[in-house]
């Protein structure tokens, strides 16, 4: 348990150490202690560490993209955003940690927000919608998918 609680903090630390710059430890690190304590321990799917190293630059690229995004619309003398909500159906993650994480994550792309997560879809506010969007979704669905390995439970006697 504790190599556990350990593992999650460590991991937790550095996912908080790339969103907050190096910064904000003064209440990030109670928020880590407690969600490090309260995450669900089912096992039904883990986080690959090298995959996390591997999607971690592409999420500052699409941070960084979607605060261009923004400030471009900010900037611009009549702001004409095309904002839209969608609802995105899931293709390559199966319900659990790995949906939850890609509603998180989306929440913190600026020009996006997820409004809703079901079984079959994921609710998304859409600050600038074009063609891409669906698209672009659908390929960081499949990137978060590369982060989790999944565990099946061990089948019955009578069931094989």
């Amino acid at each position: 348990m504790a190599v556990r609680l350990a593992r999650r903090l460590a991991l937790l630390s550095l996912l908080w150490w790339v969103i907050s710059g190096g910064g904000a430890w003064a209440w990030g690190l109670p928020v880590l202690l407690v969600t490090a304590l309260v995450m669900p321990t089912s096992g039904v799917a883990r986080l690959r560490p090298l995959a996390l190293l591997a999607f971690l630059p592409l999420a500052l690229w699409l941070a960084l993209r979607g605060g261009i995004q923004v400030a471009a619309l900010a900037c611009r003398p009549r702001l004409d955003p095309a904002t839209r909500v969608i609802d995105y159906p899931w293709h390559h993650l199966p319900e659990g940690p790995g949906r939850l994480f890609m509603a998180s994550l989306i929440n913190l792309l600026p020009g996006t927000l997820t409004l809703r997560l079901t079984p079959d879809t994921l609710r998304v506010h859409v600050l600038q919608m074009d063609a891409r969007t669906c698209p672009e979704l659908e390929r960081l669905e499949a990137r978060v998918a590369r982060l989790f390995t999944q565990h099946t439970a061990p089948q019955d006697e009578e069931s094989r």
